[in-house]
């Protein structure tokens, strides 16, 4: 069994770390021992393969704990109830964008960067290892796989589910980008191989680094948590949305728009028909809810653990995917779509433009995607009249195509790529 240590973070325990538990989990199938280094773990998380933590606080927490922003609401969240605006008035926004722009260079983690090394390099010299995995964000990540590819010489894989200086779903200006940019390839100029989940990002990648190192993985689901045997489902009319919003990037305006068509049609209501969001909860999303007489039908939830978002996909009878707005996104594809894929519900996929989960939905026929209103209201008001026929909405997805799409092939494509770019032909014959 060849060993290789995996650094990165860990769904649902930080965000962004989809890939790690996937990989932690079945890449011993394949012939390989994962050993993860990551960020510490709630008091009482146990999981099923070995896991080094080390703590470091984020940049800016302790600052904003000292000028009373501390806590769970967050600090700009905090300073706008204290002045009594908007937390998404525009002098706010742009303040706490430009501050973290300066302070969380190269990302937000920098003390426990700096101990994530110490305790990397300790691993290393006590331990044998024949390769490093590093998956972002965050970016710390890929810059202590480089400082080991430099000492040891370990075949480096760097794992990109979210693109570095060239992702334009963070708002930042063009000199944080330059810097940016030059840190990234600088860092990745010793690096095997360079993964990342889909084509758009791949064609991206390769203007700055060459085609030659780059991959294309995609994330997947945990075979464990497929939805079989089926789930009961909900009594009401169910849609679900397991996920964030970002104004100007990620927004429901247009289900919303076409649910209030419907309610005034008299086609649904709040007695029938149930939406949901779980994710953080936004103002400005409520204040379009409330804005369109949709409060008794549409509700924001918060964030749930993932074993409950699960359940609730699971007695859905459909799920939503909002694309991102063109220019701000394109290529992102959420693991949630993949979660989606195990509930074996079906997907409406919503948004103008091409998007990574058009393909993925229509590869596997698991739902159906739709770009304008018109066409929303019309999946919308078929799928309730299937719903009052038979009682449910039918996942007609196809088995054999969406199980390639599990953590465990995932597992084995990057067991493959490990093998094939070793400097060490003897390592893992």
């Amino acid at each position: 069994m060849h060993r290789v240590l995996v650094i990165g973070t860990v769904w649902p325990y930080h965000s962004g770390g989809a890939r790690v538990p996937g990989l932690a989990k079945y890449l011993s199938e394949s012939g390989w021992e994962p050993i993860v280094l990551t960020r510490s773990l709630p008091a009482g998380v146990n999981l099923p393969y070995r896991v080094e933590t080390v703590g470091g606080e984020r940049v800016g927490e302790g600052l904003a704990r000292g000028l009373g922003l501390g806590g769970e609401e967050g600090p700009r969240r905090r300073l706008a109830r204290r002045l009594h605006i908007s937390s998404e008035n525009p002098v706010l926004t742009w303040g706490f964008r430009t501050m973290r722009e300066v302070l969380e260079y190269p990302d937000g983690v920098g003390a426990w960067r700096r101990a994530a090394l110490q305790r990397t390099l300790e691993l290393v010299r006590g331990e044998h290892f024949d390769a490093v995995i590093s998956t972002s964000p965050p970016v710390s990540s890929h810059l202590i796989a480089a400082q080991l590819k430099r000492q040891y010489g370990l075949t480096w894989v760097a794992d990109f589910p979210h693109l570095w200086s060239q992702d334009h779903g963070v708002p930042y200006g063009r000199t944080r980008r330059w810097f940016d940019r030059r840190l990234e390839v600088r860092t990745l100029a010793g690096a095997d191989a360079l993964t990342t989940t889909n084509p758009g990002h791949a064609a991206l990648f390769a203007q700055l680094h060459g085609e030659g190192r780059v991959r294309i993985i995609p994330h997947g689901f945990d075979p464990d948590t497929t939805n079989d045997p089926p789930s009961p489902l909900a009594s009401r009319f169910t849609l679900t949305y397991t996920g964030g919003f970002s104004r100007g990037v990620r927004e429901p305006e247009m289900l919303l728009r076409a649910l209030a068509g419907l309610v005034s049609e008299g086609v649904l209501s709040g007695r029938t028909a149930q939406v949901s969001f779980y994710g953080q909860p936004q103002d400005w999303v409520q204040e379009q809810i409330d804005v369109m007489g949709l409060a008794e039908l549409v509700r924001q939830h918060g964030q749930v653990p993932q074993a409950e978002a699960f359940e609730r996909q699971r007695e859905s009878h459909l799920l939503l995917n909002f694309k991102c707005e063109p220019g701000t996104g394109e290529g992102i594809l959420s693991s949630k779509v993949y979660e989606y894929l195990a509930a074996r519900r079906p997907v409406l996929s919503i948004g103008a433009g091409d998007d990574v989960a058009d393909d993925v939905l229509g590869e596997t026929s698991a739902g159906l995607v739709v770009e304008d209103v018109d066409a929303l209201t019309v999946a919308l008001r078929d799928s309730y009249r299937e719903y009052l026929d038979s009682g449910t909405v039918a996942w007609r997805g196809d088995v054999a195509v969406a199980d390639t799409y599990s953590q465990l092939e995932m597992a084995r494509q990057f067991a493959r790529l490990l093998r094939s770019s070793t400097s060490n032909p003897e390592c893992c014959s």
